[in-house]
């Protein structure tokens, strides 16, 4: 059986058909700014796989601290106080049963 090698496309060519592979994969434009809808161009392909462990470890590690920090109460709404009024402690209420 003859082996039949693809012609090798121009970068752009080939970016416009990976582009639209994953478009009919997942249903999503990979070359749309989720932001902005714009659109974006690849600049880099990573293939060593030390250089990808090494992006993964630091999301990991950044989603990681993000969950460490946990929730905080929302922001005020009350207004600032007036200059030089004295701030009062809330008071705990105490429910009879």
């Amino acid at each position: 059986m003859p082996i039949v090698t693809a012609p090798r496309l121009a970068p752009t060519e080939a970016t416009r058909r990976w582009a639209a592979l994953l478009q009919q994969i997942f249903e999503v434009d990979p070359l749309a700014c989720p932001t902005c809808h714009g659109t974006m161009r690849i600049v880099a392909f990573i293939t060593q796989a030390s250089v990808i462990d090494q992006i993964l470890t630091h999301l990991r590690t950044r989603v990681a601290a993000e969950d460490r920090t946990g929730a905080r109460s929302p922001p005020s709404t009350r207004l600032p106080a007036a200059p030089g009024a004295t701030r009062r402690q809330p008071v705990a209420a105490h429910h009879a049963s």
